[in-house]
């Protein structure tokens, strides 16, 4: 009887330990570039929201950084990444799933860099409803910000300067 009671008690703190566990993820466009090319880099206006963008998250634990492959969102995530000493993950935006992010890295902090077209249509995607709409070409201040506790999602939009 003592065992199983023991065991009831051990299954109950694990149920209450995995329900308290918070995911959350911060998801931004890059920072604004040099030009209209292809790959280009961060011109000097986005080079200083990249530092912005690094005050911003100076007091946040951030497990993980995700950026795309392209110089602009790795300019914006790097210059956040490298003052937490952590190391970029690439994705591929094809094949990229916020579902599988937050099955992967559960109970953990993450921080994703994307584009304009991206972004929202991936929360999108996760949430199963249209709420965000594609950012404008002009907009590079967009903070989302999603909560996982539990069965509980909370999601919001913050424009940050």
């Amino acid at each position: 009887m003592k065992f199983i009671f023991s065991f009831l008690l051990l299954v109950v703190f694990q149920v209450s330990i995995a329900q308290s566990e918070t995911t959350t993820l911060y998801l931004i466009r890059h920072a604004e570039k040099a030009d209209s090319t292809q790959n280009p880099e961060l011109s000097d206006e986005g080079l200083k929201r990249a530092v912005r963008w690094t005050k911003y998250f100076e007091k946040k634990n951030i497990d993980f950084f995700y950026t795309t492959l392209t110089r602009r969102t790795q300019m914006t995530c790097s210059t956040i990444a490298t003052s937490k000493q952590k190391d970029m993950i690439f994705y591929d935006v094809a094949k990229f799933s916020l579902k599988e992010i937050i099955e992967k890295h559960y109970g953990k902090t993450i921080l994703i860099v994307g584009h304009s077209n991206t972004i929202p249509s991936q929360i999108n995607a996760f949430l199963e409803k249209e709420i965000y709409p594609q950012i404008e070409d002009n907009q590079f201040g967009n903070l989302y910000t999603i909560i996982i506790s539990g069965d509980k999602i909370e999601h919001k939009l913050t424009h940050y300067k």
